[in-house]
């Protein structure tokens, strides 16, 4: 049985001093906003989190900081993307060892990977790690490629207590949802712009950066749906989805128009095949936590760019806008 609450997770944006050096203190800062703000988990090391483009050391760093900062206060989770079995297991040993709640992992495709190798991978993590296993679904970035019906027989595998899902179609996820019915799992939506229609299918919340974003909007929306006001829940989410999506987007445009091209991608049929990987987004969400005063920097590693003066600004507009900042 999974002992992650249901609730609105916060994915951690990894700080780098100006020098680029891991900042250790802008992580606790960044932690305890966090838990001010009443979110119900944070998760360090997750794809936003830059945790594929940190050393060995420093995520050894983050996952024991993030435990002496949080000691309990928030449900914590620990991302482990990595393309082998014995580095997760590593990492399984230090978030247990920090007090963290779940390992998050992800399978990032180098060789070919047969569904056997997959389910090989998580079974043997649930079996060896000591900590609970939460399975991250993320095809876009990981290249792997599963059904639901596939997705669902990953999280039948005992000890794979959770899942975070992030799929940007609708179909995908409503099939997926009603497969994990009755599997003793908790199910997570990775994006916090279908919270709302993920949330009204039995999902217990949204693992996502936009939960640091707009934490008051997003504890509302659900309080909104644990007392079934759908409608006030919606409304929520829609000025949620406005905003995302525009931040996410990076460049100036029309707020309407962007979203409704977001959802037409959302709402459009299935296909497995996974046809590009995801755009980086995380320089447009550590500059606009910065700009919401957290003590960060806009820093991030390469090969990407911190963002410029014009998406700051892009940024700022959208903050004001929405009234998060």
């Amino acid at each position: 049985m999974s002992k992650l609450p249901a609730g609105n997770y916060g994915i951690i944006l990894t700080p780098f001093s100006n020098d680029g050096e891991l900042d250790l203190k802008g992580l606790s800062a960044e932690l305890e906003y966090a838990i001010a703000k009443k979110l119900h988990g944070a998760v360090v090391l997750g794809s936003n989190g830059e945790g594929p483009f940190l050393t060995a050391a420093e995520k050894a760093a983050v996952i024991k900081r993030a435990g002496e900062v949080c000691k309990g206060r928030i449900a914590l989770v620990a991302g482990a993307i990595t393309v082998g079995t014995r580095e997760a297991l590593e990492y399984a040993g230090l978030a247990k060892a920090a007090g963290f709640d779940s390992l998050l992992t992800a399978l990032p495709v180098y060789f070919n990977l047969d569904f056997e190798d997959v389910k090989r991978h998580y079974a043997y993590l649930a079996e060896h790690a000591g900590i609970e296993i939460t399975f991250y679904h993320v095809p876009a970035c990981s290249g792997l490629v599963l059904r639901p019906e596939q997705v669902a027989e990953v999280v039948s595998i005992p000890g794979v207590d959770s899942i975070k899902l992030t799929v940007m179609n609708r179909e995908f996820i409503s099939k997926t949802i009603e497969l994990c019915w009755g599997l003793n799992c908790q199910f997570f939506i990775g994006t916090g712009l279908l919270a709302y229609e993920a949330m009204k299918l039995d999902a217990k919340g949204p693992f996502c950066p936009m939960c640091l974003i707009a934490p008051d909007d997003f504890r509302a929306m659900f309080n909104f749906i644990s007392e079934k006001k759908w409608r006030e829940a919606f409304e929520l989410q829609e000025k949620i989805r406005l905003g995302g999506v525009a931040l996410f987007a990076g460049v100036e445009a029309d707020y309407e128009s962007m979203k409704n091209g977001f959802m037409a991608i959302c709402n459009a049929p299935f296909h497995s095949e996974v046809t590009s990987h995801t755009r980086a987004a995380h320089q447009l969400v550590k500059e606009a936590l910065r700009l919401k005063g957290i003590p960060i920097t806009n820093n991030v590693r390469l090969p990407y760019q911190r963002a410029d003066e014009k998406k700051s600004a892009w940024v700022k507009k959208v903050l004001t806008d929405f009234g998060w900042l």
